[in-house]
């Protein structure tokens, strides 16, 4: 991909259309939901860190935060910036890097959330698939934990 002046934003106004666009046009399973559903996260307050070039969105990391620890919630970058050859071919999977725009949202996410007060950052990651591109931004795995859940998202299937 050709070298474009990439704007890096916090807390920026997003509309629940520039949203959809983004989630359609890198495959993001958040589409399922259908564009009112998936904009919700607009409506809810938590840092959101956005890069566009012009007026596109193209990668997006967002956080919860409770004055000490943070956790977050989604970190997303336009498959075109992740660079070629992708299994997933999905926005919401960092695969790959090439351009360093998941780096460069990672970093101002976590300088963010740094300057609020965090002292626990955490992400819950695709195994085998975004380890390397989270190391690069300093996590390392938390061993010994185990991820409890619940999920009842209309598109995930029982298995």
């Amino acid at each position: 991909m050709a070298q474009q002046h990439i704007n890096i934003r916090v807390n920026p106004i997003i509309t629940a259309d520039e949203l959809f666009d983004f989630y359609e046009r890198n495959n993001i399973c958040e589409v399922g939901f259908g564009k009112e559903v998936a904009a919700r996260i607009l409506e809810h307050p938590h840092l959101i860190v956005a890069a566009y070039t012009g007026t596109e969105l193209i990668g997006l990391a967002r956080a919860t935060f409770d004055g000490l620890s943070a956790h977050i919630m989604e970190f997303s970058v336009d498959v075109r910036y992740q660079g070629g050859d992708l299994k997933y071919n999905n926005g919401s999977l960092i695969e790959s890097d090439n351009s360093r725009l998941g780096v460069v949202l990672g970093e101002r996410l976590c300088l963010e959330l740094k300057k609020m007060g965090a002292t626990f950052i955490t992400g819950y990651i695709v195994e085998n698939c975004e380890e390397a591109f989270y190391r690069s931004l300093g996590f390392k795995e938390n061993e010994g934990h185990l991820v409890y859940y619940i999920d009842t998202r209309p598109y995930v299937v029982d298995s």
